[in-house]
């Protein structure tokens, strides 16, 4: 077959396709400055066609390219307009337009992936590429241009952006399914690298997608049932700061957005910033580089705020007062021993060591979990007051060797020996009357030694001693 080569340039020549259909079927096109193809009908590609356009190409139908290539030549300057009602792209090659302007009526289709080298420009139209992907390749930070237009997409589709700056790179995303929104991104590399970010967004609750909005992190209160994003960073090692516009009037108030993880669950990523807007408020991290999955949603988060307490260590047999704080409700698992388990102050006896588990509701509707143990330990023995002198002369003072708090442990002995380590009294257990007499007669004065044993809770017995003076 013999190929076609058809040129238009030099002069203002415009060629126009009015017979429903422009086919070219295997011809090298070359529509150079001042010249424009305007085709009023679908205009399909196959067959190795190739177009060097770096003018203009104007469409009123679907763009269709079989023809085992990009359809347009590596050089290319020039754009293609969609210019009518609903116009999809298709085919079973991907286009790289270098300039693709969506303009005039209807919804933009894309059922397959497309590339843009130069300017994308939306207009006021949506472009609506399902579950495919709109490739901006140009770097420049204004490459993707609109005035009320969008990008709408299912499940892994959106819109990819090629970055090599640190300027804002703006992704208008937004969808008209069951209710019209528009909620754009804007990503800001912190590096003039080449980086490669790609974002949808997604109107619809991310439950009904898989992301269990029940599924948190217990510090995030609620996240967003009506919509959220998929951001994805598919090359470039480099953070950026993230940026999600929404409409309180109509999306409720939200202070931080939340990612979903590998646990899995929806966790914090701690916004920086909340700036208020008409009709947007721009909520935004800093630097973020985690995109291992796509996810990001607006939530209601709090910092911990539960408070059960300090460890301690109490006597068997005590009670302490608990002093649990932080929220509006409380609850203690697990109440051991526990007088009033909803009450943040409640008194326990535990007998044992153990854990009290606190859980904490704010006035936002988070929850939060804290914990306190306490020791149980048996009493020592106590710091026995043994005086060491006693004055048996009968005046009521000082006359009985009393030996304070030694009634605590009733098992226990006393004895008494002289100088010579003879015993002259013993008394089990001591009963508190000893009046410096052996054998019915008074001693006497001198220093004389004691040794006493008690036995502590855990049956240890434990020998106490020292002198002891008679002075009369």
């Amino acid at each position: 077959m013999r190929k076609i080569v058809l040129f238009l340039q030099l002069l203002p020549i415009y060629l126009f396709a009015q017979n429903n259909f422009w086919s070219n079927n295997g011809a090298f096109v070359s529509i150079k400055d001042k010249a424009y193809l305007s085709v009023v009908g679908d205009m399909h590609n196959l067959r190795g066609g190739l177009y060097d356009n770096t003018d203009s190409i104007f469409l009123t139908g679907d763009w269709r390219n079989d023809a085992g290539n990009n359809a347009f030549t590596d050089i290319d300057s020039g754009y293609v307009f969609f210019h009518a009602a609903d116009q999809t792209i298709k085919g079973n090659d991907e286009t790289y337009f270098h300039n693709l302007v969506l303009k005039n009526q209807g919804v933009k289709y894309a059922v397959l992936d497309a590339k843009v080298d130069g300017v994308l420009d939306m207009t006021d139209r949506e472009f609506s590429v399902d579950t495919n992907t709109i490739w901006v390749r140009n770097a420049d930070y204004g490459a993707v241009k609109r005035t009320t237009g969008f990008l709408s997409s299912w499940k892994d589709g959106g819109l990819l952006r090629y970055t090599n700056a640190t300027n804002t790179y703006l992704f208008p995303v937004g969808s008209n399914y069951i209710t019209s929104r528009y909620r754009p991104v804007e990503i800001t590399p912190t590096s003039t690298d080449s980086n490669i970010y790609k974002a949808r967004f997604a109107n619809v609750d991310p439950s009904t997608e898989g992301f269990s909005r029940n599924n948190r992190f217990h510090l995030v209160c609620e996240v967003n049932p009506n919509w959220y994003h998929r951001l994805y960073h598919p090359q470039g090692n480099d953070s950026a700061e993230i940026a999600i516009f929404y409409d309180a009037a109509s999306d409720g108030d939200w202070d931080d957005i939340v990612h979903w993880q590998r646990v899995p669950q929806w966790e914090a990523i701690f916004r920086d910033t909340i700036l208020s807007g008409s009709p947007f408020n721009r909520i935004s991290k800093t630097r973020w580089n985690n995109f291992r999955f796509s996810p990001f949603a607006l939530a209601i988060t709090s910092p911990p705020f539960a408070i059960a307490g300090v460890d301690t260590i109490i006597w068997k047999y005590d009670t302490i007062q608990l002093q649990g704080a932080g929220g509006s409700a409380f609850s203690w698992r697990q109440p051991y021993n526990m007088i009033c388990p909803s009450c943040p102050d409640p008194l326990v006896h535990p007998e044992k060591d153990y854990i009290y588990y606190l859980t904490v509701w704010d006035d936002k509707g988070c929850v939060d979990y804290d914990s306190l143990r306490i020791l149980v330990r048996d009493k020592p023995l106590v710091k026995f007051f043994i005086p060491d002198v006693i004055t048996p002369n009968g005046d009521g003072y000082n006359d009985y060797w009393h030996i304070r708090d030694l009634e605590r442990y009733t098992d226990n002995s006393v004895q008494i020996i002289n100088r010579w380590g003879d015993q002259v009294f013993y008394e089990k257990p001591y009963s508190q009357s000893w009046v410096g007499r052996y054998k019915g007669e008074p001693l006497p004065e001198g220093t004389y030694y004691y040794i006493i044993y008690v036995k502590d809770n855990e049956g240890k017995e434990v020998r106490f001693d020292g002198p002891l003076t008679i002075v009369k």
